[in-house]
């Protein structure tokens, strides 16, 4: 009677188990992707506002960083907004994930002085 219950109890417990790794996985690439926007748009705004508030070098700037590590349809939408003496971009992007589990979206927002030299 007791070798019965030993061989139930894997085949209760491995679901639990695999659904347990794959969340875990699932967090962590979601903190990841998280860094790597959060890095790639703080490095894009420093660009822009450098070359004198150009968004096309400070787009071209992230896009080329985050090339190489996020999937090619992961950026769904980067908007720049600027003040008198702030720039801003907002970029909106879909996470890779690996379950079944709803996409996940992720909105990163950076800002930087836009300083003008005469």
């Amino acid at each position: 009677m007791i070798a019965g219950r030993i061989a139930v109890a894997p085949v209760l417990v491995t679901p639990l188990v695999i659904a347990m790794v794959l969340a875990v996985i699932e967090i962590g690439l979601v903190a990841y992707s998280r860094s790597v926007l959060n890095a790639a748009a703080e490095s894009a705004v420093r660009t822009a506002a450098a070359f004198n508030g150009d968004t096309t070098i400070g787009e071209a700037r992230f896009r080329a960083l985050v090339s190489n590590e996020l999937r090619s349809g992961a950026i769904t939408d980067i908007r720049w907004y600027s003040t008198l003496d702030t720039l801003t971009m907002r970029v909106h992007s879909t996470l890779p994930l690996v379950g079944p589990l709803v996409p996940v979206t992720l909105t990163t927002d950076a800002s930087a002085y836009h300083e003008v030299w005469p």
